[in-house]
């Protein structure tokens, strides 16, 4: 990855490079998880960008990208684009996960992320068994923002006489 980046200094024990932008880092990120072919987790891209970007200049990243849809969230915590979900088995991990964008992560996966994680199941296929059954999932913010809305106003109605 350093060879993409200008050599500012070099002697015998250091090389020096130019840290790369914002946009660069984006795409940069987005590159690492196509080349990997798969979701990577928090740790293997804070690996990966270890030298080239601090951890928040990274979650800071990775935040602007989900913000655009550009990177999705899933539930174990992995990052990946956008389609990578439908084949994914997400990890059975025990620690709470804690997503970089609660709003957006709510909006696509509501209630259900640790459900999701434990079946054990691809995610395209836990979520066709779980749409089925009558469950919703939300595929945007607003969608999720509208049944809110629904919901808020169905309670109200309920508690007049």
């Amino acid at each position: 990855m350093k060879e993409e980046f200008k050599k500012l200094y070099e002697d015998e024990e250091v090389e020096v490079f130019k840290a790369p932008t914002e946009e660069e880092l984006e795409k940069l990120v987005k590159e690492t998880i196509v080349k990997a072919g798969r979701p990577l987790t928090w740790r293997e891209l804070r690996e990966n960008f270890s030298g080239i970007a601090g951890e928040d200049r990274l979650r800071k990243i990775l935040i602007r990208l989900i913000e655009r849809d550009e990177i999705i969230e899933l539930p174990d915590g992995a990052f990946g684009l956008p389609g990578m979900e439908l084949n994914y088995i997400p990890r059975k991990t025990a620690k709470r996960v804690r997503p970089l964008v609660p709003s957006k992560f709510k909006a696509r996966w509501g209630t259900l992320a640790a459900k999701l994680r434990k079946t054990g199941l691809p995610l395209g296929e836990a979520i066709k068994l779980l749409e089925k059954s009558g469950v919703k999932l939300y595929s945007s913010k607003e969608e999720f923002s509208t049944y809110e809305e629904e919901l808020d106003s169905e309670s109200y109605d309920e508690a007049e006489p």
